[in-house]
């Protein structure tokens, strides 16, 4: 190699080794330092209003009465307070009772009429379907035909306290009832009005004929049986009651045409006793179906 030759190759060494000592350095990248993992979001605590729209709602106060039942208990009128100021008050509340049976039917004594009737319950409201009607003419001041027109248009019932409310529909008044204290029999008359034929029929007594019944306190029931008389005994507690067997004498009338037929349902209707109601003046003996027996009057 010439000394020329070598002159230029050591002077383009020298220049590229001044190029390189002037290019900026690029600083070293940094390594990534690893990222912290994401610390997990806390549950944001409820606000006491949240916490409050949470918590289950109690319920609502259960109306006066609950536990109550419409069946079970004869209920007697006692007033009628219309929204108009106006009102309505028996002067004797044990003439006038209804009664709610089990099997849906109610049983009304108004003054001096009974009727009969079925009634419907759906929660609060009530509807009572009045239908046949004794049609005796009750004494003047009797609010018979009232309480049987009021009791046609009842629309629901509630209990206060130990009463029981039936509201008349467009909210126009409230008819109030009380309980009808129960009674006992032993010591009691009656003079029987009606009885169960056998047939699935309650049937009133035959024109010229009377029949009694006696409950003694000696648990003994007699009576006349519209042409024998009869006795045996008996056995009352609470509305349970069991009679017989019953004994009687043995004549044979001939008039009127049926006497003696009507004697021994009758006889058999008394002796098929399970419970006993007394509602005012008015008896009601059932079987343990719930059939009425025996329907009877009280001697005063």
């Amino acid at each position: 190699m010439t000394l020329s030759k070598l002159f230029v190759t050591l002077l383009i060494v020298a220049g590229l080794l001044s190029m390189a000592c002037q290019s900026p350095v690029t600083p070293a990248t940094r390594a990534p330092q690893p990222t912290q993992a994401p610390q997990p979001t806390q549950a944001s605590q409820p606000t006491q209003a949240t916490q409050a729209a949470q918590a289950p709602q109690a319920a609502p106060p259960a109306p006066s009465g609950t536990g109550q039942q419409l069946a079970g208990t004869v209920w007697k009128w006692t007033t009628t307070q219309m929204n108009d100021g106006s009102s309505k008050t028996p002067r004797d509340p044990n003439k006038y009772l209804i009664e709610f049976l089990a099997d849906g039917h109610v049983a009304v004594q108004a003054d001096c009429n009974r009727v009969a009737g079925t009634h419907t319950v759906n929660g609060n409201r009530l509807a009572i379907t009045l239908g046949p009607s004794t049609l005796a003419a009750c004494p003047p001041g009797s609010l018979g035909d009232e309480f049987v027109k009021q009791l046609g248009n009842i629309s629901s019932y509630f209990f206060k306290g130990e009463n029981l409310i039936l509201e008349i529909k467009m909210d126009s008044g409230s008819m109030i009832f009380a309980p009808s204290a129960p009674a006992g029999l032993p010591g009691t008359s009656w003079e029987v009005i009606s009885y169960n034929n056998g047939r699935q029929a309650v049937v009133s007594l035959l024109t010229g004929t009377d029949i009694s019944l006696n409950f003694g306190t000696d648990g003994q029931v007699s009576g006349n049986a519209g042409c024998n008389t009869y006795s045996g005994g008996y056995q009352a507690s609470g509305n349970a009651l069991k009679v017989g067997p019953l004994v009687s004498t043995q004549k044979t009338c001939a008039t009127p045409a049926g006497v003696m037929e009507q004697e021994q349902q009758y006889l058999a209707a008394l002796q098929n006793a399970a419970t006993f109601e007394i509602a005012g003046d008015t008896l009601t003996i059932r079987d343990a179906g719930g059939a009425m027996q025996v329907v009877a009057t009280a001697v005063h």
